[in-house]
C-alpha cells in the first residue's frame, strides 16, 4: 500500500512540477516544499549513512553543474535534483538516474532543434528530471 501511495504520490507531484515548468519556465518554492515534505514523509526510514553520502555528492555535484553553467541550469532545477536525490536507494541507481536525466534532456533538446530550426536555451527540465528518477522509485 505504501509503494503504490509512493508511485501515485510522487507521479502527481511530477505531473504538477513539470506542467508548471513547461508552462511558466519556473518551478515554484511552494510545490517544491510540498514534494520535500512528501519525500520526507515516504523516505524517512530509509534514510541512513549511504543517503547522507548520496546528498553530499550531489549538493557537490549540483553546485559544480551551476557554476560551470554560469547559472543556465535554473535554481528550481537544481533543488529538485537536490530533493529527488533522497528518493534512490543506493549511489549506484543515483547516478545511473542522474544521468538518465541528461540524456533524455540532451535528446529532447536536439530533437526540438532538428524539428523547429530554433533554440532559445530555455529547457524545461523538470519532466526529464522525473523521468529519469522513475526508475529509481520502483
Amino acid at each position: 500500500m505504501v509503494r503504490v501511495l509512493s508511485i501515485f504520490g510522487y507521479l502527481i507531484f511530477a505531473l504538477n512540477i513539470s506542467i508548471s515548468d513547461l508552462k511558466f519556465r519556473i518551478i515554484r518554492n511552494r510545490d517544491l516544499l510540498w514534494f520535500s515534505g512528501f519525500t520526507f514523509v515516504l523516505n524517512w526510514k530509509q534514510f541512513s549513512s549511504q543517503t547522507l553520502i548520496q546528498i553530499l555528492v550531489a549538493t557537490l555535484l549540483l553546485a559544480t553543474l551551476h557554476l560551470v553553467f554560469s547559472g543556465r541550469i535554473g535554481a528550481g532545477d537544481l533543488k529538485l535534483f537536490w530533493i529527488i536525490s533522497f528518493w534512490p536507494t543506493s549511489f549506484s541507481s543515483w547516478l545511473q538516474s542522474f544521468s538518465l536525466c541528461w540524456v533524455l534532456g540532451g535528446i529532447s533538446s536536439a530533437f526540438f532543434v532538428l524539428i523547429f530550426r530554433r533554440y532559445n536555451g530555455n529547457i524545461p527540465f523538470a519532466p526529464f528530471i522525473f523521468s529519469g528518477f522513475f526508475a529509481s522509485i520502483l
